[in-house]
């Protein structure tokens, strides 16, 4: 049975041999690309389930290079930065990435991070087919779709940022600490660099749904305690 189809940018040929193999050994089918560039052009053709993207590449950087995924696909996108820089990750988050492998890595730890999130993508896909649809104002959350509105209007969303807007909203005016919605979304620990995983997220959240970010309606900070999204 097909496991899903993989898509490793990284212009290191044993980190691509490495992975690759191991990947391959789990039963998931593997494209590789050494540049942003084809990596890209790969992405487009072959619409893999998950990228493995490594930020510096000799062409353009994987921030350019997710963000150009993101135009026209919210496939999970895993980066793989240097380890403890807290900007690479900062900024991978922001302009798309769902999570992050920090290098020199284990490989049972990537491919198990992989796994994750791909089990996690096929559990909401199995439930896009119960029809449920959640009103926030005037926010449509259609569970069975996958998909938010505003107005009417679709508004795109990457599957982290899906889930993170579907925890808030199921349960109308409970604060979530960092913690738990690093364990509900992200099944991380909370230290350090990660609970910045929820602030980055929550912030690219906020541009795509609030009138006004600076002044958020939606998704609001509770001081020193964590988010909540206010009832009617």
């Amino acid at each position: 049975m097909r496991k899903g189809k993989i898509l490793v940018i990284d212009d290191d040929e044993d980190i691509l041999r490495l992975v690759g193999g191991a990947l391959k050994s789990r039963g998931f089918e593997v494209l590789t690309a050494s540049t942003g560039t084809d990596g890209l052009e790969l992405c487009t053709a072959e619409q893999p389930d998950l990228v493995v993207l490594d930020i510096e590449l000799p062409d353009r950087d994987g921030i350019e290079v997710c963000q150009e995924i993101r135009k026209t696909n919210v496939v999970p996108i895993v980066f793989l930065t240097v380890r403890g820089d807290e900007t690479d990750v900062v900024l991978g988050l922001g302009v798309g990435g769902d999570y992050y492998q920090t290098k020199p890595f284990k490989i049972s730890e990537l491919v198990a991070r992989i796994e994750a999130a791909l089990r996690r993508e096929l559990v909401y896909a199995e439930r896009k087919k119960l029809r449920k649809v959640l009103q926030i104002k005037n926010l449509s959350l259609d569970l069975s779709a996958f998909e938010l509105r505003k107005d009417g209007e679709p508004i795109k969303l990457t599957a982290t940022e899906f889930k993170l807007f579907k925890a808030l909203a199921e349960h109308p005016d409970q604060v979530f600490s960092r913690d738990q919605l690093l364990d509900y979304v992200w099944d991380l620990r909370a230290e350090g660099i990660y609970t910045r995983t929820v602030d980055v997220h929550i912030g690219r959240l906020r541009k795509k749904i609030e009138n006004n970010p600076s002044e958020p309606e939606y998704i609001v900070t509770v001081a020193g305690l964590g988010y909540k999204m206010p009832s009617l």
